[in-house]
Parts: C-alpha cells; sequence; structure tokens
C-alpha cells in the first residue's frame, strides 16, 4: 500500500449544509476542535456566500490520522451532515458523496431518496435543540448523532470541544448544548433506502408525497 493510499484511507471528509442563523459554521468547528482533542488532524472552514440570515450555508471538515496536505472545497465527502432539510428541494446537497456514504438530516427521511446506497440517519435535531436550548437550533444534536455514528471523534472530545469554544457564553448554555449533544449520539439510528429501480423522481417528504398521490388520484 503507498503512502498516498494510506492517507487517503484514513482521511474522512464531512460537508455541512444549513442556513444563516443555525450555527452551521460553528458546528464545523466543533467537529473539527474534537477530532484535534482526540489527536487527529483536523481542518474546517466555511464555503464564502451569502451571509444573510436564512440563506444556504456549506462548511467543510476534514479528519485524519495523517498530516491533511489538501486545503481545497470538499468534492467527495464520506458524510454530509443537513441542518434544514428544505434545502433537499433546491439545492444538490448530495452530490459527490461517495457509495455507502451518510447523511444525517435533520428531519424525516425522504420518501424518494436521491440515488441508491446512502445510509440515512435522521432525527429531529431541531425539537431536541428546542427543548434543551430553548431556541430550535439542530448544530450540535446533529454532531452528537454524527460521532455515534461514524466513531470518527469521541463523545468526550465533543463535549470538551462545546465546554471550550462556547464557556464565553455562560456555564447554563454550555451545559443545555451538552445536553443536545449528548441526546443526538443517543438517538442514532442508521437506515438504508431500498435500491430504487424506476426512473428518479421528485423528492418529497412522507407527508408531501401522500397528498400529491391523494391528488393524482383525484384527477
Amino acid at each position: 500500500m503507498t503512502m498516498e493510499t494510506k492517507a487517503e484511507m484514513d482521511l474522512h471528509d464531512i460537508r455541512l449544509h444549513g442556513r444563516g442563523g443555525q450555527g452551521t459554521v460553528s458546528a464545523a468547528a466543533l467537529l473539527a476542535l474534537a477530532a484535534f482533542e482526540d489527536g487527529f488532524e483536523s481542518q474546517a472552514f466555511p464555503k464564502f456566500g451569502s451571509e444573510r440570515r436564512g440563506a444556504p450555508v456549506e462548511a467543510y471538515v476534514r479528519i485524519s490520522s495523517s498530516t491533511i496536505r489538501a486545503h481545497n472545497q470538499l468534492y467527495t465527502p464520506d458524510a454530509v451532515v443537513i441542518q434544514d432539510a428544505s434545502l433537499l428541494r433546491s439545492e444538490p446537497l448530495l452530490r459527490g458523496l461517495k457509495s455507502g456514504g451518510l447523511i444525517v438530516l435533520n428531519g424525516e427521511q425522504p420518501a424518494v431518496s436521491e440515488g441508491d446506497g446512502f445510509r440515512w440517519l435522521c432525527l429531529p435535531a431541531s425539537e431536541i435543540g428546542e427543548r434543551h436550548l430553548g431556541r430550535p437550533l439542530p448544530n450540535t444534536v446533529l454532531l452528537g448523532a454524527l460521532a455515534a455514528a461514524t466513531q470518527w471523534v469521541s463523545l468526550a472530545a465533543l463535549e470538551k470541544a462545546v465546554a471550550n469554544h462556547l464557556a464565553r457564553k455562560g456555564e447554563e448554555v454550555v451545559k443545555a448544548n451538552i445536553e443536545a449533544l449528548r441526546e443526538g449520539y443517543e438517538s442514532s439510528s442508521i437506515s438504508t433506502p431500498p435500491p430504487i429501480s424506476t426512473p428518479p423522481q421528485p423528492l418529497f417528504f412522507k407527508g408531501e408525497a401522500e397528498a400529491v398521490s391523494k391528488e393524482e388520484q383525484a384527477r
């Protein structure tokens, strides 16, 4: 095995999607800090674009046991974290995701998946965030789920990263985020949709798909 091949095997690429105000860039920073705490090399950086609240936001994380030499945007991630499910209707969020890649989604699994072979980890992260933080912030919840599903970083390292990164906001904020993180970790349950043999269909969520089906039957 060449050194280059070994380095590629040791490298984990994660792409995070959300909207302005959801803490997408902060989530990337926390994940990279946790990886560093666990003794890995790590990078975290955002894709620069509109900074207005509610606009789509993209951030990237690399985690490796070897020196990271790449400093470019991620194009073939091993995992995608989606903080706002509505983005699936307008953005190509699964572009480049490797075969067998992991999708951590804040919401229900789509009734029709985009492609096949991906692993879906879906949980009501906004609801969990609301319960712990008083606001529907999904970022630490989804990080907990990602950590449980992949074991790329430890829960203890994530908790330490949260404590250090959010220390200036006070003990109560740190405690609430760690509780949200832990619930996300404990809520991890991956599913793999069956392969799709029919041509690609529009992407709906379960409730929407049922409504469309009833409308078509009424015609």
